[in-house]
């Protein structure tokens, strides 16, 4: 506090008069200037307090004079660190200029300030302490960092305006361009600044653009802001942009912004040819094509409305209901459908007939399109048919259908008895000679019989033999007679054991596979009777024709193995039948059940076989698949429902 005291009133010794009163006007001056600076000044002794400050300093500090000097200047720094960084900076230097440096004032607010500041030395060279100005710079730190982020802001905008965007000088130099601008143009930031703006412009353009652009400089309000111009690419296209053109205030430069309307003027162009064909479709249209409002009141019609309904002037239908004229049977269906088509949009196919104008009635078509508004219906587009010539084909065609089918039935027929016929035919030989053979054994024995009864030898156990013998050969012969009238007869629809069916299969073509195989390996494992709902000649013809292919396709000697087994429930039946014959390859596969189909000759097959047993298996709600293999053999697998007991 002592040097305070002497650094305000220090006394003179050893001076003239004039040169104290020299002195003491110099003091008085720097007195003046340190009390009156707009910069806070400092003075601290060798301990960090403040032994003298002025207003400003008070002012930046918010201290007043008495709390000022009793605390240390580290009091006025915003942390320790800054302090401690400070003395470090200081004592290398011996004295900083604009150090830039953060203290707190007595409410606690961080300040930015630039320091000016040196160490006071005693004439011997003793630290004193420090002395200093301190100029507080927050405002302008505030003020060019608001500075530096709008011109941040600007350029982000200038770089992303989502438009082209070029600065052009007074004399039509470009000295700025954004990305956008590169984009569009082709041209890179290099190519294009430093040159005049008019080079991009098509030739025929560059006088009107020159004199809106010295204009714009004497009136700006004389001269359109956004104007319709092509640029020319760097690839030789000219596309059209809108300019948009303004001065920027304070200079004699422009800002010019494009935004590309290539494809909008392509889209315009090609929206107005697409409503100029819609407009032609509309009017050439064959059918009645009308707008009404969601009351059905007509809006606008194409002529072809008015040719329909007989009217020749617009003033007879527009306004009108549209009801009045189609019919209350085509306003009911619209009514009681109206929901349904504001819900779904459309509605198509709406039949319904009329009266013509000239008094014969006609068949009519109609689809009913909603127009939307904000998602809402706001109108309706009827387009009416005249079906009356189809509705006349519509019958010809169903009358001629059911004479088709009826046609197709009566030769499915022909076929299937055809088929049945073959297989007999094939089959002939066999069981002629299962017949055969039963036969020349009763005539065997009768013959025999007769000897003996002329001869006068009766031997009684020999003639119960005898007769016994007749007797069996009778049933063979009877048994295989049974069976053969059992699939030759038409087929009636009943319940039956489907045992029945196949073993009159088995022996019906006994003379088929026999040669082939000395026994079929069978394996009956579901219980007998089972019993299923059909015709129980077309399944034995079924199993025949199956093991007729079996048998075929083994070319010298095999096994044909047929299992029948039931699922767990035992709701269905299934009959395996599984040769080792030759197989088939995935060609002959594809083919099987799809078309008429054989590789067989002309004289042991007709092609019919396996589609018909495809046939017969779907009128029987029955299942049939396959699995074969080249040289290894063929199964086939049928599934047929059971029919059980009521109970």
């Amino acid at each position: 506090m002592d040097e305070k005291k002497n650094f305000s009133n220090k006394p003179l010794e050893n001076k003239s008069e004039d040169n104290e009163t020299l002195e003491s006007e110099t003091e008085d001056i720097y007195r003046s200037m340190f009390t009156n600076s707009i910069d806070a000044m400092f003075i601290t002794d060798v301990e960090g307090m403040i032994i003298d400050g002025n207003q400003a300093l008070l002012d930046m500090s918010g201290y007043n004079r008495e709390e000022l000097l009793k605390i240390k200047a580290m009091d006025l720094y915003d942390s320790p660190e800054t302090r401690k960084q400070f003395l470090e900076d200081i004592t290398r230097a011996k004295s900083v200029r604009n150090y830039e440096i953060k203290y707190k004032r007595k409410d606690g607010t961080i300040t930015t300030n630039l320091l000016t500041a040196t160490q006071r030395l005693s004439s011997s060279g003793k630290f004193l302490g420090f002395q200093g100005i301190i100029r507080d710079v927050t405002q302008q730190k505030i003020m060019e960092k608001a500075l530096r982020e709008s011109k941040f802001q600007y350029q982000m905008l200038f770089e992303n305006s989502g438009s082209s965007m070029v600065m052009v000088e007074a004399d039509t130099t470009v000295t700025l361009m954004n990305s956008q601008f590169e984009k569009v143009s082709g041209y890179t930031k290099e190519e294009v600044i430093g040159n005049s703006f008019l080079k991009y412009l098509p030739e025929n353009e560059r006088d009107r653009i020159i004199q809106y652009h010295q204009q714009r400089r004497i009136d700006p309000s004389s001269v359109p802001r956004i104007v319709e111009l092509k640029l020319i690419a760097k690839t030789g296209e000219k596309r059209d942009f809108v300019y948009t053109v303004a001065l920027i205030p304070g200079t004699e430069r422009s800002l010019v912004s494009l935004m590309d309307v290539t494809l909008l003027k392509a889209t315009e162009t090609a929206l107005h040819e697409s409503i100029e064909n819609y407009k032609t479709l509309v009017g050439i249209s064959p059918d009645a094509i009308i707008k009404t409002d969601l009351n059905l009141n007509v809006l606008m019609a194409n002529q072809q409305t008015y040719v329909f309904l007989g009217f020749e002037k617009e003033e007879e239908l527009i306004g009108k209901n549209l009801l009045d004229f189609i019919g209350k049977d085509f306003g009911q269906k619209v009514v009681s459908l109206a929901e349904e088509i504001n819900k779904e949009g459309r509605y198509i196919n709406l039949d319904f007939d009329m009266t013509h104008p000239d008094g014969h009635l006609i068949n009519l078509s109609a689809s009913i399109s909603v127009i939307y508004e904000n998602e809402k219906p706001h109108a309706y587009i009827v387009q009416v048919r005249n079906v009356t010539s189809y509705k006349e084909l519509e019958n010809q065609l169903t009358e001629y259908t059911h004479r088709l089918e009826e046609m197709v039935e009566d030769k499915a027929a022909q076929l299937m008895d055809q088929e049945r016929a073959v297989m007999l035919g094939r089959l002939a030989g066999s069981i002629g000679h299962d017949i055969n053979n039963p036969l020349q054994y009763v005539l065997g024995n009768a013959e025999l019989l007769g000897v003996l009864l002329q001869e006068g030898k009766v031997d009684m156990n020999k003639l119960i033999s005898l007769t016994e013998r007749l007797i069996e050969g009778c049933y063979r012969i009877g048994d295989v007679s049974q069976r053969l009238r059992r699939v030759s007869r038409k087929g009636e629809l009943t319940v039956f054991n489907i045992y029945d069916a196949l073993e009159t299969a088995i022996t019906m073509t006994r003379g088929k596979w026999k040669y082939k195989c000395e026994n079929l390996d069978i394996s009956y494992i579901a219980q007998s009777p089972t019993m299923i709902k059909g015709v129980e000649n077309d399944i034995s013809h079924v199993f025949m024709n199956l093991l007729v292919n079996s048998s075929q396709a083994i070319e010298i000697e095999g096994k044909i193995k047929i299992n029948v087994f039931t699922d767990e429930n035992k709701d269905n039946v299934t009959i395996e039948i599984e040769d080792t014959g030759v197989g088939m390859s995935s060609d002959v596969m594809d083919k099987i059940g799809k078309e008429s189909f054989t590789t067989k000759s002309i004289d042991e097959g007709t092609g019919l076989g396996l589609l018909w047993v495809y046939e017969i298996m779907d009128q029987h709600f029955s299942k049939i698949s396959f699995e074969s293999e080249v040289n290894k053999g063929t199964k086939f697998k049928l599934t047929f429902p059971i029919e059980k007991e009521k109970e």
